[in-house]
């Protein structure tokens, strides 16, 4: 499992991104050119490998489940063609500063009643209080980050390889 990174974007970065939608190879290219931007990078959250917990905790069912739960790594759409290589996904504003009214109401011991309810066929080996405090550690962080790009007025994109 590969180290997950979300970024927010203003309309013109974001613009690059979804107009290399559904060409994973020049999608990649503009994703490593943000990525290497240090203004960029300064706008990004890491949620290394909790993002997989954190997806499967908030939403089991993924695009069939609820949203706002499904946007915090989901996003609102994917934006890559193969995703057996890499899940790349985006909100637009709107929807950033949705998943960021969601953040806020969902405490950590909401969070953790959700991870404990996860489906067993979505446990990672790693499932149990380590990989769950670890989830919270990196939830910590998203919920700023969200609330940076609802004041900003933010595109956020996810992105993992796998």
């Amino acid at each position: 499992m590969e180290l997950g990174v979300r970024f927010r974007l203003n309309d013109a970065e974001a613009a690059r991104v979804r107009d290399a939608a559904g060409d994973d190879e020049r999608l990649g290219a503009v994703l490593a050119e943000l990525e290497a931007d240090d203004e960029v990078w300064a706008r990004a959250c890491e949620t290394d490998k909790a993002w997989d917990p954190i997806a499967c905790a908030l939403a089991p069912a993924g695009e069939a489940d609820e949203w706002p739960a499904r946007g915090v790594i989901g996003g609102a759409r994917s934006l890559q063609e193969d995703d057996d290589e890499s899940w790349v996904t985006h909100l637009d504003p709107a929807e950033a500063a949705e998943v960021a009214d969601y953040l806020a109401g969902l405490d950590d011991a909401a969070f953790a009643t959700a991870y404990a309810e996860m489906p067993e066929e979505l446990r990672n080996p790693e499932f149990g209080p380590d990989e769950q405090e670890y989830a919270l550690a990196m939830l910590a962080g998203l919920r700023p980050f969200f609330e940076a790009a609802r004041r900003e007025g933010q595109h956020v994109v996810f992105t993992v390889g796998f």
